[in-house]
């Protein structure tokens, strides 16, 4: 199909609107929902990862609820936890501990001693931050928030928090300071939020969360376990430990991209990600949103260019090409370099102009369509009367009115009807002619043939009516033995050159009254290798079967006929049907060395038998439809004989 090309300059304003309209839902958040999809998608695809075995999750979890008493646990086990722990690179707590305890004095005790440990804390809905007891200091704080999607999946945390002029960094951040005694690089407070106290919360320093796998993925040991001793004291030598609640039913679970079989992760296991994350730099680096939007735009005027040039069909497969390739593209990036480019734009900006191009496209058809209605309505011979009502409006807008549809197709009809009727009259009147014509050529070359046959035949057959009785008579033999018609019909033309080769047989020997001598009967033979020789090598079916039939009608079934003494079935049927007639024939016929048999003497000879004919020169089949319709040979003699 020639693509068609669009002139309207308004086509390009309406792209460029498209795009900015696209561009502004994407300003608006409305494909987060599809982008957090694909996100979790590739997360999916890609599995899981192998984490760093120095972070450790010691869980609170049914065991340790079993052997160390109903939650909330004595403070006492803490303590002894961080004992126990005591080589441990850094412990964090994923538990908020801010109500008094009789055990607190052994739990501060305890954090004193080990020197490395990070209490969390938390701002509550009413903006209230909840921390640990002052009575557990010395200690490190960070806070445990991380951002859940409107999906309430959990996929970023900001390390850096800043509320009320407090800059409050994260439980993983906090720890991954401690393990590297390294501050992390964190944006600071705008000027403007220094002038008064704020009142929200401004988060900075985004972290795309890394998922390692699904729940489990990291080491978990339970805390009673520990406490225990199962584990010896250097077990945890340069270990990470983040200590938190597992046991169902108790912690508030997270749904994580791994999520997709409602198996939410402990908020200790999420800390565990992301703590490995800030360790490994591997966190999930997403693309700033300037570059994803230019993109876009080159994106979109390429296709805009390539869409207007293309075929619909092209047009529809670069189209969905482009979308395969932005999506590939997508994961490559996120599974190979951990870089995140939300792909919606993309679809919703490239199929926008696809579709908008495809539109316009249809409206210049249907315009070139309706302009073409009534040309073509002259050229078939209808008149405006005719010719159904044109809908309201032009292009495509037709299409769209009310009946638009109805009334094209109508017309489409009725010009397919008038050009079926005019096709089928010049059908009719180009099919008479031609059939006039071959019959012509036919009948000429019927009449051409039967006049050369009559000439050689008419050196012993003054009437040359023999070859036309050969003909019929073959014609019904080949129709008893049920022979296909277009066989029937050649045997029948292809008969009257049977013995076309006398043409070259010296009159004296082909004349001669009485019995020919040895020697002429030998030149008598030739007749059948001169007629092949005259008619071989035709491109013909019918010459094709005349030269066959010239060169083998004296071929007999026992295989004592010339000039080739084939035998059986090796004698091709036609001549084995046109041996029967012409012997019948000439029994019927007058020779110069014999007088005319009547029926029954010919018929009784070719059943029966003589000197110089037997049953069995002839093919049985052959043999069996002769006598079946032998009275029609009769009257076919008596018909056209003289």
């Amino acid at each position: 199909m020639t693509p068609v090309y669009i002139k309207k300059t308004g086509f390009f304003a309406i792209a460029i609107s498209a795009l900015l309209a696209i561009f502004f839902l994407e300003y608006l958040g409305l494909f987060e929902g599809i982008n957090a999809y694909i996100y979790d998608t590739s997360f999916r695809i890609r599995g899981s990862h192998k984490p760093s075995d120095k972070i450790i999750i010691a869980a609170i979890d049914e065991k340790s609820l079993e052997q160390l008493g109903r939650w909330p646990l004595k403070r006492i086990h803490y303590a002894r936890l961080i004992d126990k722990m005591q080589q441990a690179e850094v412990i964090g707590f994923d538990m908020i501990l801010a109500e008094p305890s009789d055990n607190d004095a052994m739990l501060a005790a305890a954090i004193k001693r080990h020197g490395r440990v990070i209490l969390p804390l938390y701002i509550d809905r009413g903006l209230n931050i909840t921390k640990p007891l002052e009575s557990l200091s010395p200690y490190r704080t960070g806070h445990v928030h991380i951002e859940q999607g409107v999906d309430n999946v959990a996929r970023e945390v900001f390390h850096t928090l800043y509320f009320k002029d407090l800059r409050l960094p994260s439980l993983t951040s906090a720890m991954y300071e401690s393990i590297t005694s390294t501050p992390l690089s964190r944006q600071e407070m705008p000027l403007k939020t220094h002038k008064k106290p704020s009142t929200s919360i401004l988060q900075t320093d985004s972290h795309k969360i890394n998922y390692y796998g699904k729940p489990g993925t990291f080491q978990y040991i339970s805390i009673s376990d520990i406490i225990s001793d199962k584990y010896p004291p250097d077990f945890f030598s340069g270990k990470s430990v983040l200590v938190g609640l597992t046991a169902p039913g108790i912690v508030d679970m997270v749904a994580t991209p791994f999520s997709q079989e409602r198996n939410k992760m402990p908020g200790a296991e999420v800390h565990a990600n992301i703590l490995n994350n800030l360790i490994d730099r591997n966190s999930i680096q997403e693309t700033d949103g300037w570059i994803k939007w230019l993109l876009a735009i080159i994106f979109s005027v390429v296709c805009l260019f390539l869409f207007i040039r293309l075929s619909e069909k092209k047009a529809a497969i670069l189209w969905v090409f482009t979308l395969i390739i932005i999506t590939v593209s997508v994961f490559f990036l996120f599974t190979a370099f951990n870089v995140w480019i939300a792909p919606a734009l993309f679809y919703f900006s490239i199929s926008s102009i696809y579709m908008i191009t495809y539109i316009m496209i249809l409206d210049e058809a249907a315009k070139k369509l309706d302009m073409k209605y009534s040309s073509v309505s002259h050229l078939l011979g209808g008149s405006s009367d005719q010719l159904p009502q044109k809908s309201s409006g032009d292009g495509l807008v037709s299409f769209l009115s009310q009946e638009g549809i109805n009334v094209k197709v109508q017309r489409l009809i009725w010009v397919e009807q008038q050009y079926e009727r005019k096709l089928e009259n010049t059908i009719q009147e180009k099919t008479k002619e031609l059939s006039h014509a071959l019959s012509m050529i036919s009948n000429m070359n019927n009449e051409m043939i039967m006049r050369l046959t009559a000439a050689a035949e008419s050196k012993d057959d003054h009437t040359g009516k023999h070859i036309s009785r050969i003909g019929i008579y073959a014609n019904i033999i080949a129709e008893r033995m049920g022979m296909p018609s277009d066989f029937i019909e050649k045997i029948t033309l292809a008969s009257a050159m049977h013995d076309i080769g006398k043409i070259g047989i010296p009159d004296e020997i082909l004349l001669k009254p009485g019995y020919l001598t040895q020697g002429e009967f030998e030149i008598i033979k030739r007749h059948t290798t001169i007629g092949s020789k005259i008619l071989s090598g035709s491109a013909y079916p019918m010459i094709q079967m005349s030269a066959s039939i010239a060169l083998n009608h004296h071929e007999r079934w026992d295989g004592t006929g010339y000039p080739g003494s084939l035998k059986g079935q090796d004698i091709p049927i036609e001549a084995r049907i046109i041996m029967i007639c012409d012997i019948y024939d000439a029994l019927r016929s007058r020779r110069p060395y014999k007088p005319p048999f009547d029926h029954q003497k010919a018929f009784t000879i070719i059943t029966q038998g003589d000197i110089q004919t037997l049953p069995d020169h002839f093919d049985p089949d052959v043999l069996h439809a002769f006598i079946k319709i032998s009275s029609a040979f009769d009257d076919i003699f008596n018909k056209y004989y003289g």
